[in-house]
């Protein structure tokens, strides 16, 4: 079996694109398998062959980076490390809240980024200095959730059926309704509807 890690870059900038293919180059362990400018087409690569690792801009010309990551980290457990250069840090926490594993500003120095993927990779979660200090005034949850529960809640925040649910992140719906079920026992509601409701009181949203 291979030791080389396989990445995905899923980002816009050109610049960015050959800066981190340049980097991962320096480094025989990374392999980059692709690099995307488009936020739709993340899905349908990431199932059509092996990635281990998303690098991913939040900040995506077609689809919010966000929505990305609820995918792809909802339906097959991506390992996922937010790089931006966007200073909307709320969306960042968001995203690691989601299930991100690391978040790297494109300010950072270079060896940022391959210590995110390091870590990313041995199941830590990681935030550079500069990611650490901005972040630091946005709490942790105080309810844990699964990847996947998050990414249902996300869906539902934004008013999708059980169905469309189900669809996007390729599982049946009676998995759907199951963990919909763990997010009202969670949240400690009594129907459906208070679920977003209460995530937001709890800023899980």
């Amino acid at each position: 079996m291979s030791d080389t890690h396989r990445i995905l870059i899923v980002d816009d900038h050109p610049l960015t694109q050959s800066g981190l293919r340049l980097l991962f180059s320096a480094h025989p362990r990374f392999s980059v398998v692709g690099a995307l400018d488009r936020g739709a087409t993340v899905a349908a690569f990431v199932q059509s062959q092996p990635v281990d690792l998303v690098i991913l801009d939040l900040n995506m010309p077609d689809v919010r980076g966000i929505n990305i990551l609820a995918e792809i980290v909802g339906s097959r457990d991506m390992t996922v490390i937010i790089l931006t250069g966007e200073s909307g840090y709320g969306e960042v926490d968001y995203a690691l809240k989601l299930g991100a594993r690391a978040a790297v500003s494109k300010a950072d120095p270079a060896e940022e980024i391959i210590a995110a993927c390091d870590a990313a990779l041995a199941g830590d979660v990681y935030l550079s200095p500069h990611m650490e200090e901005a972040l630091g005034k946005y709490s942790a949850a105080p309810v844990t959730l699964s990847s996947r529960q998050m990414a249902i809640l996300h869906y539902l925040a934004q008013g999708e059926s059980n169905k469309e649910i189900s669809y996007r992140l390729s599982i049946a719906q009676p998995t759907v309704s199951f963990h919909i079920a763990e997010l009202r026992r969670k949240l400690d509601v009594p129907n459906n509807r208070k679920i977003v409701e209460r995530a937001q009181e709890l800023k899980l949203l």
